[in-house]
């Protein structure tokens, strides 16, 4: 399946979406006020940021900012998409619901900031000018997240 670089943006939307769902979502579970709780309070914040800079990206740039001509490149971003933990609609509330321990939550928030890398990494690979360094911005937000979530497992 072939993406536009506007589907790509808006893929990328959506997983930020879920994950600030599934952050506020995780923080809700945890009623008295402790480290956990702050760091999935403060991973929805971030996300809230990743969807406005993907916004800006969106007005900024054009189709032309990500080059998905490749077959194999569009194939796999695809993929990507479609495998991502909160690839799909509201996929971050349903996963929240299925939970039961911060432990459990902080596992699946693992997950998720490593497959955001990895999908996002794949877009890098096919960012065109400026859109690679707002690209690399929320790699390097990811990675860091995912290093916050590992002090905790």
């Amino acid at each position: 399946m072939y993406y536009s670089g506007q589907e790509i943006i808006d893929i990328a939307v959506r997983i930020e979406e879920n994950g600030n769902e599934f952050y506020t979502a995780a923080a809700g579970m945890i009623e008295e006020k402790n480290d956990i709780r702050g760091l999935f309070l403060d991973l929805a914040e971030k996300e809230i940021l990743h969807i406005s800079i993907f916004q800006k990206l969106a007005e900024k740039f054009d189709a032309d900012s990500f080059d998905f001509g490749a077959e194999d490149a569009s194939g796999y971003i695809s993929h990507l998409a479609e495998s991502h933990i909160f690839g799909k609609p509201d996929s971050g509330k349903e996963l929240a619901k299925r939970l039961t321990t911060p432990g459990e939550c902080l596992d699946a928030a693992y997950k998720f900031e490593n497959d955001s890398v990895a999908f996002y990494t794949e877009l890098l690979k096919n960012a065109r000018s400026d859109a690679k360094k707002l690209v690399q911005q929320i790699i390097d937000e990811e990675k860091e997240h995912a290093a916050e979530i590992k002090k905790f497992l």
